[in-house]
């Protein structure tokens, strides 16, 4: 049974910068080190936070009314294959379906939140 749909859209300068302005100090604020492990600082590393950063804000309005989330509680990574998935800090008893995209100016992500 769906409980939650959420979507986010932020503009790729917004993210530049706040991560020019705070550096590392918005980076442990916002992701764990799992996810950044994984997004190295190429051509779009940009782009890939802010994609990030959109997921998690759709995940935490998909379960508003489940759960209280913090940006921390929630890591978003990749499976081999690229696609995107969601893991949580604590244990939930929820199923999220997440797609996410981005282009030069801004990044979308949305998601599905599911009881299991």
């Amino acid at each position: 049974m769906v409980v939650g749909v959420g979507i986010d859209i932020i503009k790729i300068e917004k993210m530049r910068k706040a991560i020019e302005k705070w550096g590392e100090a918005f980076l442990d604020k916002v992701f764990n080190p799992e996810e950044l492990a994984n997004i190295y600082k190429g051509k779009m590393f940009y782009q890939r936070l802010a994609a990030r950063f959109a997921a998690k804000e759709a995940v935490i309005k998909a379960l508003a009314k489940e759960q209280p989330l913090a940006l921390r509680d929630i890591f978003i990574l990749n499976k081999p294959n690229g696609a995107p998935y969601c893991r949580f800090k604590k244990e939930i008893d929820n199923e999220i379906f997440l797609s996410i995209t981005h282009v030069e100016d801004y990044a979308v992500a949305s998601a599905v939140a599911q009881k299991l």
